[in-house]
């Protein structure tokens, strides 16, 4: 305990090596809780990895440190609950808790196994919340009845009381569920994962700063369009682009997931599930993109605005009209010109837009007419109907409009702008 609170006032002084260690401590202790929360252990995974982005955040708040435990199971607690409100499951979809058969013919030891991993965590699931929470932790990584009284904030005699009262119940598949839990611990580069997301500066969050200034200028631009947030993990079954043609640019969050390289995929995803049809929307994120060249005008993480308008009468001349009158309030003393063509799903033909930086023209914003099978897919006439995509780098406009010589400075805190 003494050890923990000496790395709990380290990380208080933004110590992020300590917070590492906090979290290397507490990662499984945070991803069984969430799963016996919510049941997935993917859900489980992004539960607990905003918990520790948010801890992080928040940890000045914690008065007296030896109370972390309880403090930050109850900060996991609230991500649970908001991703169990998002997700509204359908009533006994609790009880699909193992993955979806596969429809492909497999190996009969292959089916065996499926069949037991299912029943196991079918057990688990129904245990009484109590004597499901306890097993979780001590199963998942071994976490002693101390430890998990600790973060529980109650007894040790109740852990143990709990775990007896487990065990009784799952006394025939006992060993089944302690390899299953222990076989979906998370992996050992998590750690890492979290403190590359809490090692970047939010330029969007912090009052006065340049890319704040860009937004709220693109945003007064469409005063009557709704705003949608995203997530920054993207599911790869939803990804317009090629991750075969572009691997080397893309962060790999884990098997089913990357840190989102653009927000058009995200835009479509979720304009396709609410049923298409008319749509006013504009987005703001950090785009995430490997193996990029950086330098002082390239970044390879960095703030995209997005824009997706679907309804009767837009054509390409109001597309080109909307990307230049929208690049002339965020560069006023700039003029902003069509570039060069530029194609991606579900824009085929697509343009560039340039501003003019210090003898050499910068792409600030890229975007076009979004092809008619899309449109159609949206329940939208293309015939009647047209639907526009288009995006600008925050981080490039606000290099231009301030003259910057090298645009990391807008990632390196603290940032004073003139």
């Amino acid at each position: 305990m003494e050890e923990l609170k000496s790395l709990v006032v380290r990380a208080q002084a933004g110590d992020l090596e300590g917070y590492g260690e906090i979290v290397r401590r507490f990662q499984d202790m945070a991803y069984g809780y969430a799963y016996s929360v919510l049941g997935d252990f993917h859900l489980a995974e992004d539960a607990a990895q905003e918990g520790f982005v948010e801890a992080y955040g928040c940890l000045a708040n914690l008065r007296e440190p030896a109370a972390f435990p309880g403090w930050f199971r109850r900060v996991i607690f609230k991500h649970c609950d908001r991703i169990t409100r998002k997700r509204r499951p359908e009533k006994g979809a609790v009880e699909e808790l193992g993955a979806t058969p596969s429809e492909e013919p497999g190996p009969s030891k292959v089916a065996e196994r499926r069949e037991m991993r299912d029943t196991v965590l079918r057990a688990i699931r129904a245990l009484p919340e109590d004597q499901r929470t306890a097993t979780t932790l001590f199963y998942i990584n071994g976490y002693s009845q101390e430890e998990i009284a600790d973060f529980l904030e109650v007894t040790v005699a109740a852990v143990k009381s709990r775990l007896q009262a487990s065990r009784r119940r799952l006394r025939r598949m006992l060993a089944m569920v302690a390899d299953e839990l222990k076989g979906q611990a998370l992996p050992p580069e998590f750690p890492e994962r979290i403190r590359l997301l809490l090692g970047l500066p939010r330029p969007l969050e912090t009052e006065g700063h340049p890319v704040r200034e860009m937004w709220n200028i693109f945003r007064s631009c469409f005063p009557d369009f709704v705003v949608v947030e995203l997530d920054e993990l993207l599911d790869k079954s939803i990804a317009l682009f090629s991750l075969e043609d572009s691997a080397e640019r893309v962060y790999q969050a884990d098997s089913q997931r990357i840190l989102r390289p653009e927000l058009t995929s995200q835009m479509f995803d979720l304009w396709l599930s609410r049923g298409g049809g008319r749509c006013r929307w504009i987005t703001v994120g950090r785009v995430f993109r490997g193996g990029q060249n950086v330098s002082p005008t390239n970044l390879e993480v960095h703030h995209q605005a997005e824009v997706l308008w679907g309804e009767e009468g837009l054509d390409e001349r109001l597309c080109a009209e909307n990307i230049l009158d929208v690049g002339a309030k965020l560069l006023p003393r700039k003029e902003v010109h069509v570039g060069t063509p530029c194609a991606y799903p579900p824009v085929p033909n697509g343009r560039y837009y340039v501003a003019p930086w210090r003898g050499k023209w910068l792409n600030v914003a890229a975007g076009g007419m979004v092809a008619h099978e899309w449109v159609a897919k949206g329940g939208l006439d293309p015939k009647r109907c047209g639907m526009l995509s288009f995006a600008f780098g925050l981080e490039r406009c606000a290099q231009v409009r301030h003259d910057l010589d090298d645009i990391r400075t807008l990632w390196q805190p603290p940032y004073v702008p003139d």
